[in-house]
């Protein structure tokens, strides 16, 4: 027996520019019992939806926004606004270039459907969200559902099942705290995989910033690679604060600044900034891999790299 799910109490966020598909968005979503719909025109409205966590189903037209939608998506998967990573999201567009459906879809999108489309089509592909959601890769460049056949293909890839509020809301059987309980158990598990991701990165990093120094291959790549490792440093700084690795916490924050230091003259780095930024990876290799009688060997380390700064 199929099982009638009411969706009256998700949150849904609905933003098209064309006021008469707008309309029929919202009036087929309320037909379908999602009462909470709220039909934007606007996508800065959008945002301050999601950064106020007013938001469970976000459906929104990304077409004369793009890039802006797309930074958005990333910022909600990586947990830098709102307090919810984890809201179902449908892209609406008319561009099928496959760049640009490469964009949105590894921004983290959960789907995104191609204008024309019919309303059966559209509920549909809600209904499917709410049932059967993809896992979330985390690796130290994305996070969001697992495109493993088209974008993801390396075996070392983590995925995660995450909280589903379309499903959890249309249930009728949570509560906000519940629901805020479900949310943080899902970050904390999204954090932990994210530290470690990036742990991998920046032992990386480290490893082919040396080989291009000892084979004097100093260009545009070394510098970007320096920028890239003092990004993720940066991000590491919060992210470990929160994880059961909160040890490297400053192996990291040493190597951010080492990093910070050799961008004033990239192409031109001191071998001791070298040699120090390749101990800081190893120490950081090592804390990741380290059990609890080990942390203080750790951060002996840390304290000995920080006073040859």
């Amino acid at each position: 027996m199929t099982v009638k799910h009411n969706y009256e109490n998700v949150r849904t966020v609905l933003f098209e520019r064309d006021p008469d598909v707008r309309q029929n968005l919202k009036s087929t979503l309320i037909k379908d019992t999602f009462a909470q719909t709220t039909a934007l025109s606007g996508p800065k409205t959008v945002h301050s939806a999601v950064f106020n966590g007013q938001v469970d189903l976000m459906i929104v037209d990304i077409d004369e926004n793009r890039e802006d939608f797309h930074t958005m998506m990333r910022n909600i998967r990586h947990h830098k606004i709102g307090d919810n990573p984890f809201p179902v999201t449908i892209a609406l567009s008319s561009d099928s270039n496959f760049h640009s459906v490469h964009q949105t879809v590894s921004s983290g999108f959960d789907l995104m459907l191609l204008k024309p489309f019919s309303m059966a089509t559209f509920l549909g592909r809600v209904h499917h969200l709410m049932r059967v959601r993809a896992p979330f890769a985390v690796t130290a460049d994305y996070i969001g559902p697992d495109r493993r056949t088209a974008l993801r293909t390396s075996p070392k890839d983590i995925l995660i099942d995450v909280p589903n509020p379309l499903k959890i809301m249309a249930a009728g059987d949570t509560t906000v705290a519940r629901m805020q309980n479900v949310l943080k158990d899902g970050i904390a598990k999204i954090n932990e995989h994210r530290v470690v991701a990036n742990g991998t990165k920046i032992t990386e990093l480290v490893g082919e910033l040396v080989s291009q120094y000892m084979l004097s291959d100093l260009n545009l790549e070394f510098v970007q690679g320096l920028k890239r490792l003092k990004t993720v440093c940066i991000e590491m700084e919060y992210r470990l604060k929160k994880s059961q690795f909160a040890h490297a916490a400053e192996l990291c924050d040493a190597l951010g600044n080492v990093a910070d230091r050799m961008l004033i003259s990239p192409l031109v780095p001191r071998s001791k900034d070298i040699d120090l930024m390749q101990s800081l990876g190893q120490a950081i290799e090592r804390a990741f891999h380290c059990d609890k009688s080990d942390i203080r060997a750790v951060r002996s380390i840390s304290e000995s790299i920080r006073a040859s700064a």
